[in-house]
C-alpha cells in the first residue's frame, strides 16, 4: 500500500507530465495561428523557458507542494536526537535547488526538441509523445517520480545520520521499510540483519546509512527503540531471503556504493 511519500511523488510525476503537455500545446498554437517555421523558431529561441515552466505553468507551486511533504516526513519521524534548524534548512534547500535545476534543464531540453520537431515538420502529437518519452534527455514523468521519492527518503536518512552524530557509542539502528515483491535484495539483507551499530553498518553495508538501497529506495535506518523495531520486518525479510535461497535465486547483494566502485 503506497504511503504519503509514494502518493506525493506520484502527484509530482503527474504534474510534470501535464506541464510538459501544456507547454508543447502552447508553443504549437503558434503554428495554428499561421506563423511560419522561421517565426516560430525565433519566438521559441526568445522564450524564458524557466519562467514559463515555473511561474506561468505553475511548476513552482508543484515544487513548493512537494517541499511541504518533506516537512510532513520530518514530523512523522521518531526524533531520537537533536537536529538544528540550520541543518534542516540546508537539507531542504539543497533538494529544492535540485528540483529547480531539473526544471531549468527540462525547459532547455524541451526547447530543443520542439525546435527539432518544427524544423522536421512533426505534428504536435509526435513532438509531445517524444518529449513525454524522454527524447533529447527531457525528464520523463516516471523519472520525476523517482527523483521526488528518492529525495524524500534520502532526506529522512540524512536526518537520521545527523542525529547519529550525537548518539552514544554502541547505539544501534534498525532498517525500516516495507518487505514486498519490489524490495531490493540489498534492502532485504539489511532489514534481516536486525539491530546494528553505526560502525558495523558502515563496514558491512558501505554507504547505505545515507543511500539506503539506492535510487527510489523506500527504506531508512532508525535508532533502535521499541517503536522503530515494530517498523522493521526482520522476520519477514529473513523468510523472503530463505525462499530465494531455496529456489537458487539469492546472490550476495551489494550496496549502491559498492556497485559504483565495482564499475570503476
Amino acid at each position: 500500500m503506497p504511503d504519503f511519500k509514494d502518493i506525493a511523488s506520484g502527484k509530482f510525476a503527474n504534474s510534470t507530465k501535464k506541464m510538459q503537455e501544456l507547454l508543447v500545446s502552447n508553443i504549437m498554437d503558434l503554428r495554428k495561428q499561421g506563423m511560419a517555421r522561421e517565426e516560430i523558431l525565433l519566438v521559441l529561441q526568445a522564450l524564458d523557458m524557466e519562467d514559463l515552466i515555473l511561474n506561468q505553468l505553475g511548476f513552482q507551486a508543484d515544487i513548493d507542494a512537494l517541499m511541504l511533504v518533506y516537512e510532513k516526513a520530518l514530523t512523522g519521524m521518531e526524533m531520537t536526537g537533536t537536529v538544528t534548524n540550520e541543518v534542516l534548512s540546508a537539507l531542504l534547500e539543497m533538494d529544492r535547488a535540485t528540483f529547480m535545476r531539473e526544471a531549468g534543464m527540462m525547459g532547455e531540453n524541451i526547447r530543443k526538441q520542439v525546435a527539432r520537431g518544427v524544423i522536421t515538420g512533426a505534428t504536435e502529437k509526435e513532438i509531445a509523445e517524444g518529449i513525454l518519452n524522454g527524447a533529447g534527455g527531457v525528464l520523463r514523468s516516471d523519472q520525476a517520480e523517482t527523483l521526488a521519492n528518492t529525495g524524500l527518503n534520502t532526506f529522512e536518512r540524512n536526518v537520521t545520520a545527523e542525529m547519529s552524530n550525537f548518539d552514544p557509542a554502541g547505539a544501534t539502528y534498525v532498517y525500516q521499510g516495507v518487505v514486498d515483491d519490489k524490495t531490493r535484495d540489498i534492502c532485504l539483507d539489511m532489514v534481516s540483519a536486525g539491530a546494528m551499530t553505526r560502525e558495523d553498518i558502515d563496514s558491512q553495508y558501505p554507504g547505505a546509512f545515507g543511500d539506503g538501497g539506492g535510487f527510489n529506495c523506500r527504506h531508512r535506518w532508525a535508532r533502535e527503540t521499541s517503536s522503530s523495531k515494530k517498523l522493521s520486518n526482520e522476520k519477514g525479510a529473513k523468510s523472503v531471503i530463505q525462499d530465494k535461497q531455496d529456489k537458487g535465486k539469492w546472490r550476495t547483494p551489494q550496496t549502491y556504493q559498492q556497485q559504483v566502485e565495482s564499475r570503476g
